[in-house]
């Protein structure tokens, strides 16, 4: 009975949401710079009746709070987009709305709106039946980079959160047990200049710092963990003059690993080859900057279990005959275009990749479902995705989620020991560690957009 009335709440209001997301499709914006997403997110919550809360130095985060007392039930939300993913909606091949344009290629229109729909028929449940117990909706700025969940728990924002539920749009269903923990940090090197042929032997160059930094980079990948990765790029060469030595160099490095005590190993030999290539060079190189980082995930599999049974009852997706023809013509131009597989029927329960959802994970038990918005075998970070934003596939995802997460709240308040075992497992998988020991932003850094 209780899931047949969060379906009728979901189908009542969903045309709200489905209009939000795609208004903030037609308006994406990066890292910290979702100012009209966030205005219209932040309208439609307020429309509603929510209470709306912010935080300092965060003028793209809110907090919309609905009705009273004990459990407080966090619900996370992403509005941010990425650079150079502009796409027409429904077209299957590469044609951008704006060449170089922004777009919602990791679907997080959808991502955000489904929370606020989740928010939303959960409190009108509460108000029908007379539940006790108080929302959170959490709009968060800058998943993509930006740690804006980071930078939100520095400044108190889940301090009284019981649990948290999260979705992510995918091609299928599944559930986060797992994310790398990652390190995004740029390396400055200075040099001398000098004229390469006239004094030459005056000269320190950073770029031949810089270049063997890169190759003793790649000597350092045959010794690594299968789960650790390296990726950079040069952002600065130190001029486009090759007869003047070059004075100054820059790269940026991405490192990932599997947990943070791997990431921070790792870290430290990658500090070591830099130091390396600035002896060689008789150079010098400044202590490493971090723009970003992400943790690992604490799995909770208290809340997991909840949302597998949920996640089960919803399987598979149903589609009609017109999302399937949608559908297939999105296939065609992904990476599962010869398999003839249209939909996926399989609860995926990993994810190699890196969210801060991870790091809300170490202050309040969390869980990360995914739901099915695009098509099997859409690359992730795509054009294909931003066009199937708006897509009747894509509300149909969005809707559900809020419908599995919804359930997933109320299962865990239906029986409140859940919420204390998942608190204690949390509590346990920590092993003595901290959130504030463990992370690598400062507490007193201010977020900026790191594109």
């Amino acid at each position: 009975m209780m899931r047949k009335e969060i379906a009728e709440l979901s189908e009542q209001y969903k045309h709200i949401f489905e209009e939000c997301a795609d208004r903030i499709w037609a308006t994406p914006e990066i890292n910290f710079t979702e100012h009209q997403s966030h205005a219209t997110a932040m309208k439609c919550m307020k429309d509603l009746g929510f209470e709306i809360s912010m935080l300092e130095d965060m003028d793209t985060a809110f907090i919309a709070t609905a009705g009273h007392g004990s459990p407080v039930i966090g619900i996370l939300g992403e509005l941010d987009a990425l650079p150079g993913l502009s796409q027409k909606a429904d077209v299957d091949h590469y044609e951008p709305a704006e060449n170089g344009a922004p777009g919602h290629g990791c679907g997080h229109n959808l991502l955000g709106c489904g929370g606020m729909e989740c928010a939303y028929i959960l409190w009108k449940y509460f108000e029908a039946h007379n539940i006790e117990g108080t929302i959170k909706y959490f709009s968060c700025p800058a998943e993509e980079g930006g740690v804006g969940k980071v930078y939100m728990i520095h400044r108190g924002a889940f301090d009284d959160v019981d649990f948290c539920v999260n979705w992510h749009p995918g091609s299928g269903f599944g559930i986060a047990h797992e994310a790398k923990s990652i390190v995004l940090q740029n390396y400055r090197f200075h040099g001398v200049a000098s004229h390469a042929a006239g004094s030459p032997e005056m000269g320190r160059s950073a770029l031949d710092a810089l270049e063997l930094f890169n190759i003793g980079i790649q000597f350092v990948r045959e010794h690594m963990t299968k789960d650790t990765y390296i990726h950079y790029a040069i952002t600065d060469t130190g001029g486009r003059a090759a007869n003047v030595v070059q004075a100054y160099a820059e790269g940026q490095y991405v490192i990932r690993a599997k947990d943070n005590t791997e990431l921070k190993a790792m870290m430290k030999r990658v500090d070591k080859i830099a130091k390396g290539a600035a002896m060689m060079t008789e150079t010098e190189v400044d202590e490493p900057e971090i723009v970003s980082a992400f943790s690992s995930f604490v799995d909770n599999t208290t809340l997991a279990d909840v949302a597998r049974e949920n996640i089960k009852e919803c399987m598979p997706m149903q589609y009609t005959e017109e999302e399937m023809e949608y559908l297939k013509k999105f296939i065609a131009c992904g990476s599962k275009a010869d398999t003839g597989e249209l939909i996926d029927e399989e609860i995926h329960e990993d994810r190699p990749s890196s969210t801060d959802v991870a790091d809300v994970s170490w202050v309040v038990p969390t869980v990360m479902i995914n739901v099915p918005t695009w098509a099997i075998g859409t690359p992730g970070h795509s054009w294909n995705i931003t066009a199937q934003g708006k897509s009747a596939p894509a509300h149909k995802g969005m809707n559900l989620a809020a419908q599995i997460m919804a359930n997933i709240a109320l299962d865990m308040m239906d029986k409140p020991e859940l919420i204390e075992k998942a608190k204690e497992e949390l509590k346990t998988n920590l092993k003595g560690r901290t959130y504030e020991t463990e992370c690598l932003i400062p507490k007193d850094k201010k977020p900026v957009p790191i594109y």
